[in-house]
């Protein structure tokens, strides 16, 4: 019986151990900034997305189109211009500049109530960090 006792408990230390950085980042970002970290229940927590130049260039240039800024078959060549530019300034369009980890989760607020909330963490290249949180 003591030998199962720790097993489990050394498979339990092995688990947290095996923590990619990112995870790492959100559990020490929920202990600080949730009213009641106990009550912190995971729904889903998406794997990290990656942030360059180009991926921004995308999602502004996405923007303008839904806005009526751009017509909706200039992507392709705006893109492509973005791109020159960035190589004519020094910079590698493809560069990791972060990354983006989307959650879900439920924890309880300031009254005691569960509140289901959904975020998106930006994450510094090392996926170490939050360095901003927005809240949908």
């Amino acid at each position: 019986m003591r030998m199962i006792v720790c097993l489990a408990m050394a498979a339990m230390l092995a688990s947290c151990q095996n923590k990619q950085p990112y995870e790492l980042a959100v559990d020490k970002y929920l202990e600080d900034h949730l009213k009641d970290p106990g009550s912190y229940q995971n729904v889903e927590l998406g794997s990290p997305q990656i942030i360059t130049p180009m991926t921004k260039a995308l999602e502004e240039t996405t923007r303008r189109v839904k806005a009526g800024e751009l017509p909706g078959d200039s992507v392709s060549s705006k893109l492509a211009q973005i791109k020159a530019y960035f190589i004519s300034q020094g910079t590698e369009p493809y560069d990791t500049l972060g990354w983006t980890v989307r959650h879900k989760y439920r924890a309880r607020n300031s009254y005691g109530a569960l509140e289901l909330e959904e975020v998106t963490y930006t994450l510094d290249k090392s996926q170490s960090e939050i360095i901003n949180v927005q809240r949908k």
